[in-house]
């Protein structure tokens, strides 16, 4: 879990999208990784901007909190992102950040 939590360390830092495989999911996701942080819950999370990829039936683009423990693998692509204005890092559900963008 350490060597993908510098992954997407570095993804975020460099704003760049990567490819994530959870497990027990069919298919990759792509994200926007925007930070790690223990939520309100205890839970460390991937904090993300899902483009595409595995979903609940019906969902579209959206934020995502990904249990980190459950992710198999990472790719950091060439391609960038751009932050988001709506994201609120003091949003009450996270709780302490390991990093954010």
């Amino acid at each position: 879990m350490e060597e993908i939590t510098q992954q997407l360390w570095e993804a975020a830092e460099r704003k760049r999208k990567c490819r994530i495989r959870m497990r027990r999911e069919p298919i990759e996701r792509f994200v926007h990784p925007y930070g790690i942080c223990q939520t309100a819950g205890n839970k460390i999370m991937l904090v993300c901007w899902q483009e595409l990829g595995f979903t609940k039936a019906g969902r579209t683009a959206g934020y995502r909190n990904l249990k980190l423990a459950d992710i198999e693998t990472i790719e950091i692509t060439e391609f960038h992102f751009v932050k988001r204005d709506d994201f609120n890092p003091l949003d009450g559900q996270y709780k302490d950040w390991v990093f954010h963008v």
